[in-house]
């Protein structure tokens, strides 16, 4: 049955910056046209506004994984959750994270309300996957490597891609910003954007000293502009710190947690990301260096798109494990080829919009919405 109307409550640990927070909001923007009424409850954090300027209703819960250790804190999350249902009639639940979203998906299953739970990497422990399960949650899964962990664990889901706002991610003038962070003209820049935190605080470690490398040998004029924040973050910035003291120039450049990575995009010759930043890069039609959580994958060109999609862009599944010596050899590799590495970023840019249009994703996600109700 397609409903005409569905009114949704998204769920999530909180609205702090990063990748599974920036998806959740391109999809409350694309959805009103396609029928569904997105509401919000969770955490605050520093998208708060967006959310609320993008017209979606927020009910402030306590659902990070800290407070729900306690198991008074946990009937009080679901009590919340729950009457927020009732007094909004939500007619489905989509959740993004556990435990958050086995409180939510409690509070649904007493009141008759359908789950989907988006699971957005191999990072999720089974047993908690098993209790979603359990709780009746439809499963999607945001890669084909997801979709390969969850059947492993006997969980069936529909892979429906991260997709990318053309609209918030488009090819621009980034002089304002490279003037602002003092980058001469003709020198080249790297973006890194990603959590500081855990395997991708190590692969940021990397960069930095295949950036000192690169820089001390004097061939490449090279900045690297590193975007995030996270608990290891300090660790990252001693690095910086000692490396643009040994290099007698500040050429790397730690700039925090961005609401607009757009401009930071633009601002790279190449840019070194995984998953969804991989995509959001290649919508401003900038060539990737993929390396995730998982490992090392490689420059994306046009050969290597499938594969590239497969591996989840280094993200969930990889070829190699990274190195300070693989990180600088494909750097330089990538600056050298001059007007190749553009055009790189060009055809990367149709593809990604051929295939991860917020469009396209939110209505796979609506048709499967209009499933849950069969």
């Amino acid at each position: 049955m397609t409903r005409n109307r569905i009114r949704l409550l998204m769920v999530m640990d909180s609205l702090a910056v990063g990748g599974t927070e920036t998806y959740v909001l391109s999809l409350v923007k694309a959805f009103p046209s396609l029928g569904v009424m997105p509401a919000y409850a969770g955490g605050t954090g520093a998208m708060y506004d967006a959310f609320a300027r993008a017209g979606c209703p927020i009910h402030r819960v306590e659902l990070s994984a800290e407070q729900l250790l306690q198991p008074a804190r946990q009937e009080e999350a679901e009590r919340a959750l729950a009457q927020i249902m009732r007094s909004r009639k939500i007619d489905l639940v989509h959740v993004h994270q556990t435990p958050s979203g086995l409180h939510a998906a409690n509070a649904a299953r007493k009141l008759g309300i359908p789950v989907v739970f988006t699971v957005h990497g191999a990072y999720y422990p089974p047993d908690q996957l098993q209790l979603m399960q359990a709780a009746g949650c439809a499963f999607v899964s945001v890669s084909l490597p997801v979709q390969a962990y969850l059947a492993r664990q006997g969980i069936p889901s529909q892979v429906i891609a991260n997709g990318i706002d053309f609209e918030q991610y488009r090819s621009e003038s980034s002089a304002a910003l490279r003037a602002g962070l003092r980058i001469p003209n003709g020198e080249q820049v790297v973006v890194y954007a990603s959590r500081l935190a855990w395997d991708k605080a190590t692969v940021c470690a990397m960069l930095v000293r295949a950036a000192r490398t690169i820089r001390l040998d004097g061939a490449i004029p090279l900045h690297v502009v590193i975007a995030g924040s996270g608990s290891q973050a300090a660790a990252i910035a001693e690095l910086a710190e000692t490396a643009n003291r040994e290099c007698g120039a500040n050429f790397v450049h730690l700039v925090g947690s961005q609401m607009q990575m757009r401009d930071y995009y633009n601002m790279g010759d190449l840019v070194v990301g995984t998953g969804r930043v991989a995509l959001e890069a290649m919508a401003c039609g900038k060539p990737v260096l993929a390396i995730g959580n998982h490992g090392y994958f490689g420059l994306v060109g046009q050969a290597a798109y499938d594969e590239a999609w497969r591996y989840y862009f280094g993200d969930h599944d990889s070829k190699a494990r990274p190195s300070e010596q693989l990180i600088g050899e494909a750097i330089r590799r990538a600056l050298a080829s001059g007007d190749r590495l553009e055009e790189t970023g060009r055809q990367s840019q149709a593809w990604a919009r051929a295939n991860f249009h917020i469009r396209d994703k939110a209505l796979e996600m609506k048709q499967l919405y209009d499933d849950c109700f069969r």
